[in-house]
Formats: structure tokens, C-alpha cells, sequence
């Protein structure tokens, strides 16, 4: 064990929330903001049932102690029942620029003939998160509009040394899925967002190259080979004790929470498991992270020494068992603290 994990102690699973507590769907991380005040509010997209996007405010350590709402405008994007927009991650300007990092459907109900369509794209907010203005894609894959339901998933975030790194779910056109990444700049992202428009964005080709189309081409796999097929719908974080960005990804059906860590974003050579269930019942997208000790930076970014991984154990999708689906979420959380 390597001396990174060996610093790290992850604390008993408590149960947060049951899903009978629940009125609502999970189908998002939360999106955790501070404001100036040092309050929090936690943002969270579901389309299973109206309303959609939802602001709670709260505590780390009670997050759904107050629920609210917030607005997302499409912006001319499709917005027609099942499809849209869902807010994943987001980053805070010094000047309280907000950038959203997003996921986008386009489920064509209306002609079977022309496949789902599924996206990563930015939007922008001026208002700490109150409202939001979708700006468009800026990654795709290559079995978009085909007889497949290639989703990208949740888009965690990373930022390192000037850049945005955005992780999704890529395919080939065989329909292999592996997790890329895109990155973009983070000052050029501003302007461009300043100006409702879209910087210049490539997806990993590898060994350090990010040259690859973002709409239109397959990236290279940036996870290791670790015996379990990781799925994007989770969330990043840089620790600055440990001087490592932090990246979950869950399995689906394998039922397991996996924790990765990087020095640079790219290469994640160390891992462990963070939570183990039932396989074939339960999977656990949705992660996020949040302060336990108040060090961390107002958009959760960053983190210090002692942080939560809130997630759910939830009833796989289309798979259902022993009477539990989708629409079941028990929440956990961990507490990891850093020596």
C-alpha cells in the first residue's frame, strides 16, 4: 500500500437518508455551493419527476434540510419532456462567475429510426446558482443519432495548473465504452462564457496529447484496468493535504464505489474501494464531495484534511430486483479524514 492510501482513514458507511425520507428521485450528484454569507446550497437535477431542478439548503452535514428550487433556461436546446439539462459539477470565477459543467439528453421519442443523443456541455450563472443559462455541447460521442443509448454520464470535475478536466463516459463504434476525459482552458472558458459562447475544447488522445475532436471523435481510456467497468456518473475533487486530485467512479451492476487518486489529472495509478454492495441489485452513482471541517473551497473543488463522500445505494436502471429499481435511493456517507 502506497503512502498516499496509507495517510487516508474512510470511516464506517452511516445511513443518511432512507428512500421512504425521500420525495424525490436522485438522477444527479449534488452541486455544492458556499455563499458569502459561508451558508450552503446544494443543487440537484432529477428528470424523473417534476420538479426538476432542485436547491437545497443546508449544512455538510445536513444537506437537505431546506428544499427550494432554481432555473435553468435551454436556450433554444430541445426541452421537451424526457429530454435536457441536468448541472453536474461547477466552478466559481474570483468575481462569482459561475460555470456549469453539464450533462444534456436528447431522447427521440418522436422517430425510432434516429437513436438517442447524449452530451457534456457548459452553462453559466450570475447569480451563485439561482439561475442558470445553458450555452451549449462541447463533447459528444460517435454512436450518437445510432440504435444505442451511449451515456456520457455525470462530467466530474477537475482543475489543475490553468486547466478545466472534464470526465465522461466515451464509445467506439463497436459500442466499447471506456471513461476520457476533455479539458479546456480556464481563463479561455471565462471569456467565452462572458460572451454566451464556447471555448476551444479537446478530448485525451493519451500519453499527454489532447488533440482528439470532442464532438466527433473517440478519446483514449484514462483509467487503469482495475478489474471493474467504471461509469462517469460521480465526481472529483483535489485534496491539498495529499496533494492529489480525487476522482470516484462507480460499477453499475458490480455494486462497488471506487476512489482514484492522480497527481496531474491524468494518470490514476492508485485506487481503492470505497463502498461494496449487493451485485446485480445495487449500484451507486451520484457521489459527491463536501467538507466536514469547513476547509474547502466556496464551488467544492478543493477539500482539506476531513471530508465527506455523500452517495446512495440505488436500485440498478431497468434492472429491477427484489422489488427495488431505480426510484430507490438509501443515501450513505463516509467521513475521510487525512493524517
Amino acid at each position: 500500500m502506497s503512502s498516499v492510501l496509507d495517510r487516508i482513514t474512510i470511516g464506517a458507511p452511516e445511513l443518511y437518508r432512507r428512500d421512504g425520507e425521500l420525495d424525490f428521485t436522485l438522477d444527479a450528484s449534488f452541486v455544492p455551493l458556499r455563499g458569502p454569507d459561508g451558508s450552503w446550497t446544494f443543487l440537484q437535477t432529477t428528470f424523473c419527476e417534476e420538479p426538476y431542478y432542485h436547491a437545497f439548503s443546508g449544512t455538510p452535514e445536513n444537506v437537505l434540510e431546506t428544499p427550494g428550487l432554481y432555473e435553468m433556461d435551454y436556450n433554444g436546446y430541445t426541452d421537451y419532456r424526457g429530454s435536457g439539462v441536468w448541472v453536474m459539477s461547477a466552478y466559481r470565477y474570483p468575481d462569482g462567475l459561475l460555470a456549469g459543467f453539464c450533462h444534456r439528453e436528447l431522447l427521440n421519442h418522436n422517430d425510432p429510426a434516429f437513436g438517442n443523443c447524449f452530451f457534456i456541455g457548459l452553462a453559466l450563472s450570475r447569480d451563485n446558482g439561482k439561475s442558470w443559462k445553458y450555452l451549449g455541447d462541447v463533447a459528444g460521442n460517435v454512436l450518437n443519432g445510432k440504435r444505442y443509448l451511449p451515456n456520457m454520464g455525470g462530467c466530474p470535475l477537475l482543475v489543475r495548473d490553468g486547466w478545466f478536466y472534464v470526465y465522461f463516459n466515451d464509445y467506439d463504434l463497436t459500442g466499447l465504452q471506456r471513461v476520457t476525459a476533455a479539458r479546456m482552458r480556464v481563463d479561455e472558458t471565462r471569456e467565452a462564457l462572458l460572451a454566451e459562447k464556447l471555448p476551444a475544447v479537446f478530448k485525451y488522445t493519451g500519453s499527454g496529447v489532447w488533440a482528439t475532436d470532442p464532438m466527433r471523435e473517440t478519446g483514449a481510456r484514462i483509467l487503469p484496468d482495475v478489474g471493474f467497468r467504471p461509469d462517469a456518473h460521480a465526481k472529483g475533487v483535489y485534496c491539498r493535504p495529499l496533494d492529489r486530485y480525487l476522482l470516484t467512479m462507480q460499477t453499475n451492476g458490480e455494486a462497488r464505489l471506487l476512489l482514484f487518486f492522480s497527481r496531474d489529472c491524468e494518470h490514476f495509478d492508485e485506487y481503492l474501494v470505497l463502498d461494496e454492495a449487493e451485485e446485480g441489485k445495487w449500484m451507486q452513482p451520484y457521489s459527491f464531495f463536501i467538507t466536514a471541517d469547513g476547509d474547502s473551497s466556496d464551488d467544492m473543488n478543493e477539500v482539506g484534511s476531513s471530508f465527506y463522500v455523500y452517495y446512495p445505494r440505488k436500485g440498478l436502471l431497468g434492472n429491477e430486483k427484489d422489488g427495488v429499481g431505480y426510484d430507490h435511493d438509501d443515501v450513505y456517507r463516509r467521513l475521510i479524514t487525512v493524517k
